[in-house]
């Protein structure tokens, strides 16, 4: 080992002459005989001038005679291979052996746009080389040893005449003796080379169906309409549907008559006492579309709703109802742990009441699906929106909720919230710990 003492003094008289003011000065203390020792950096002039305090430090710097066995210097663990002297780098190199230099040759980075291509994969040629290349005998050394390797044992072994698999057969399912209903018995045949007088009188003859059929397998789509033009193709007849003569007209798509939903038939005074009366029975009131319903009567509807411990979904969907009327739901949301759904689309809700509407979900946390879109004021506005994210993140039970959020962040923060909730219930209906 060698002891480097590194002392840093400053002249204290700056006006006696001297060559090496501000250089370092070096004191070795050998223990061993001395090795190559590297000169530390220099110190800057300008913190010579004013400095006149004298540092003293020690550097240990193992040398390459005295590492005894696979013992590997302190340099390797403190520094990177580029801080570590060529002798330390051939004093490690020297002791491996040739199995460890061959593993150490080939741990390289595939992927090095440093090396080129030819040096990013691993070695693998042991044999000696043949000769020159040449192609004609690559090819019959290839064809040789694929004669006199053997193949590959099949599960089933090869049976001359004997078919593996499926038959394809394009009668499958059919009986081909009987003709199949709307084709042609007969395929019609023309003999072009007769005399033209005949094939005149043939034409000026034949019915006008058979000059339809004639005209669709000649392909003159242009005076056929669809249905005629494919029917003669594939030889079937053409009927009142499609037209028998040049002139058919395609009939129109008769649209199928749906009847109109019929409308809301939901007995309001019924649902109101039966709620008061916290009836077990009732778990749904659906007022949708009730538009002529008074607002006396919602927010009587509403408190009843209040009282019933039973109620699972309630919906208001399109019944004009505002503010005043709204606002006694969020005494509903807060006391009532069996309500599920709650559905207050397509009314004149303000934002600030969706939010807390929203907000109000956090004490029981038992609501699933709640839906308020289509409201009167559209832009909810950057404040609200970030105020439903929050109690949307908040809630665990939340499921489904329709509203349309106009900010990118809102979205897709509330969109990984009902996806976190979603895992929720997917955990515990395995039985798994949700918290994890």
């Amino acid at each position: 080992m060698i002891t480097l003492k590194y002392r840093q003094d400053k002249h204290p008289n700056p006006s006696q002459p001297r060559s090496t003011i501000g250089a370092p000065r070096l004191g070795l203390t050998p223990r061993e005989p001395p090795s190559p020792v590297v000169v530390p950096p220099p110190v800057a002039m300008s913190q010579a001038k004013t400095d006149y305090y004298s540092e003293e430090k020690t550097f240990s710097a193992p040398s390459a005679n005295t590492q005894q066995g696979n013992q590997l210097p302190s340099k390797v663990y403190n520094k990177g291979l580029k801080d570590l002297e060529d002798n330390d780098i051939e004093g490690l190199l020297s002791k491996l052996s040739i199995d460890e230099l061959e593993d150490l040759n080939n741990d390289f980075d595939p992927d090095n746009s440093m090396l080129p291509p030819s040096q990013r994969c691993r070695d693998q040629t042991d044999k000696e080389p043949t000769g020159p290349y040449k192609r004609d005998n690559l090819l019959k050394f290839l064809e040789e040893k694929a004669k006199t390797e053997k193949d590959w044992d099949d599960v089933c072994p090869y049976t001359p005449g004997v078919k593996r698999g499926k038959v394809y057969d394009s009668d499958s399912g059919r009986n081909s003796e009987e003709p199949e209903v709307g084709k042609m018995e007969m395929p019609i045949e023309i003999d072009l080379d007769d005399d033209e007088e005949e094939l005149e009188c043939a034409l000026v003859s034949a019915p006008e169906k058979d000059l339809v059929d004639l005209a669709g397998i000649l392909g003159m789509h242009n005076v056929l309409n669809q249905p005629q033009y494919y029917n003669a193709l594939k030889g079937k007849t053409q009927d009142e549907t499609t037209g028998t003569t040049f002139n058919g007209i395609i009939q129109s798509y008769v649209p199928r008559i749906v009847p109109d939903e019929p409308d809301n038939d939901t007995d309001v005074e019924s649902c109101i006492n039966r709620l008061r009366e916290d009836d077990t029975d009732l778990k749904e009131v659906n007022i949708n579309n009730m538009k002529r319903l008074s607002k006396e009567r919602i927010r009587t509807l509403i408190e009843a709703a209040c009282n019933s411990k039973h109620i699972e979904k309630f919906s208001l969907a399109n019944t004009a109802i505002s503010d005043s009327e709204a606002r006694g739901l969020i005494e509903l949301i807060e006391t009532s742990p069996s309500l599920r759904v709650l559905n207050v689309e397509s009314n004149f809700l303000t934002p600030e009441l969706l939010a807390k509407l929203l907000r109000s979900t956090l004490v029981t946390q038992s609501i699933v699906e709640f839906k308020a879109d289509n409201q009167r004021q559209s832009v909810l506005g950057n404040q609200i929106e970030m105020d439903m994210m929050m109690a949307i993140e908040e809630n665990e039970s939340l499921l489904r909720v329709g509203i349309s959020f106009a900010s990118m962040e809102a979205r897709h923060r509330v969109s990984e919230a009902l996806e976190r909730n979603y895992e929720r219930v997917r955990l515990r209906r395995l039985g798994k710990d949700t918290n994890v």
